[in-house]
């Protein structure tokens, strides 16, 4: 099924709204899991100490079988 939020989308979606825009850290992204916050320093070189912060829910469990 659908996962309803994207980590690395979420963070990838607020590191450009900072390049693009100027939005400062952190950033609040709305996903259908709910809202997600993404921190981080920016520099000329790049972002350092990216944290993403939200809610958290089991979706799925299952067994590993070898």
């Amino acid at each position: 099924d659908e996962t309803l939020s994207c980590g690395t989308g979420a963070v990838a979606a607020a590191l450009t709204a900072h390049q693009l825009w100027g939005s400062p850290s952190p950033v609040r992204v709305q996903a259908l899991g709910g809202d997600l916050e993404v921190s981080f320093s920016a520099s000329e070189v790049g972002f350092r100490h990216v944290a993403l912060t939200g809610p958290v829910a089991r979706v799925f469990e299952g067994t590993w079988t070898v």
